[in-house]
């Protein structure tokens, strides 16, 4: 049976036959890679009340936090210098569904702006902005094509992306302007590009939590086996 994974989506005012509305959207590369992996993606609409949460993820077995938009600023108590677009309703549903599963002890699988959001949520803070011309992490273009062929080197510490990519570095894409800081107590650091930044970390305890910068559900080959270990995670008390 495949065990239901919760996957949070975001809200984008988009052009559609009915005029411009705002949509739940969620790209197909995680339900395609989740499904790759003989998951059932449930995708949770984006800014429910956070007092619903409990009950959503006791319906699955496992959650990933998706990527999106920058986390609010004020949840970290900093002001605004280099965020854009973010939505203090979408954080807040979003950390009571990352506490809901903590919990639960459901696995918790982070990606991108998720790995953020998670470092937040336990007290960490992030840097606003880690783009640079011509360095590790370099400035978004807005190609679309060559953002997501952008490669860089990261960095294993030892743990669970040592035995998953039996190597101790791995290139993958870059696709986030922002990242994290000040690591939260109960996180472990599980990656690094070479000017230091924090690309991956984990919850330091028996709870499966695993957060990584970047997007494995974009990228082929050893990267798909993220989704294979968390499968692995997952006790199928919720499947169909």
């Amino acid at each position: 049976m495949k065990p239901l994974v919760g996957v949070t989506s975001w809200k984008r005012r988009l052009d559609t036959f009915y005029g411009p509305d705002t949509l739940q959207t969620l790209s197909t590369h995680y339900t395609v890679a989740l499904a790759a992996a003989n998951m059932i993606p449930v995708m949770f609409p984006a800014a429910l009340d956070p007092g619903d949460a409990d009950r959503l993820v006791a319906g699955v077995s496992g959650v990933v936090i998706s990527g999106g938009d920058d986390v609010d600023p004020s949840s970290y108590g900093a002001e605004n210098t280099k965020s854009k677009r973010s939505s203090t309703s979408v954080d807040e549903f979003e950390m009571a569904v990352f506490e809901a599963a903590r919990a639960q002890d459901k696995p918790l699988l982070a990606i991108c702006r998720g790995l953020q959001l998670m470092n937040v949520a336990l007290g960490g803070t992030l840097f606003q902005e880690v783009t640079t011309e011509g360095g590790s992490h370099d400035l978004l273009t807005g190609d679309h094509e060559e953002m997501n062929a952008r490669r860089h080197v990261v960095t294993f510490e030892p743990g669970i992306l040592t035995e998953i990519y039996e190597a101790s570095e791995a290139k993958v894409n870059t696709l986030h302007h922002q990242g994290v800081d000040r690591l939260a107590h109960g996180l472990i650091v599980e990656a690094r590009t070479d000017d230091g930044l924090i690309e991956a970390a984990r919850w330091d305890g028996e709870w499966w939590a695993l957060g990584v910068q970047w997007h494995p559900e974009r990228l082929e080959g050893v990267h798909q086996r993220l989704f294979e270990v968390f499968r692995d995670q997952l006790v199928p008390n919720q499947t169909l």
